[in-house]
């Protein structure tokens, strides 16, 4: 700093203007011009077209969801069984112990149809399986020999 010279940046600092003036009554331009009934207006009018242009997102969403509905639902094939089909099932969490544990067991026999998607089963001996199954659990064998499997 230069001898006999103040530092006078802190007076001409915008916010340190308008602070003194503030202090002695003074009203700033910024003040002057200021109209809170026009900013209200044009604040609720921003509010009105983000909330418009939600809708028509969300419309548009919606008109997407329902085209990959439609799609989905004309190549999805239903899947179900018919008393007699050879299934496997999948292995219950309890009995899987690592990563090379089989995931499907079986085969298995369908005997009855409990509900449009469950299904009590029969092993190989003829046992019955204690409590029925859904259809998410199942796969079915389409043919099977002593070598290979082919799963449906």
């Amino acid at each position: 700093m230069v001898q006999g010279v103040e530092d006078t940046s802190k007076f001409h600092s915008s916010s340190s203007v308008e602070r003194a003036n503030r202090e002695i009554g003074e009203e700033t331009q910024k003040i002057a011009q200021y109209d809170g009934t026009k900013k209200q207006v044009e604040r609720d009018f921003d509010l009105t077209v983000i909330e418009e242009k939600r809708d028509s997102a969300y419309a548009r969403i919606l008109h997407h969801k329902g085209l990959m509905m439609r799609s989905y639902n004309q190549r999805v094939k239903p899947r179900c069984f018919q008393v007699g089909d050879l299934v496997l099932k999948k292995v219950e969490v309890s009995k899987h112990v690592g990563k090379l544990d089989p995931e499907w067991e079986g085969p298995f026999k369908v005997i009855e149809i409990r509900k449009p998607r469950t299904y009590r089963l029969q092993d190989m001996e003829r046992k019955e399986l204690p409590r029925p199954w859904n259809i998410h659990n199942l796969k079915k064998i389409l043919c099977m020999s002593k070598s290979k499997t082919y799963l449906g």
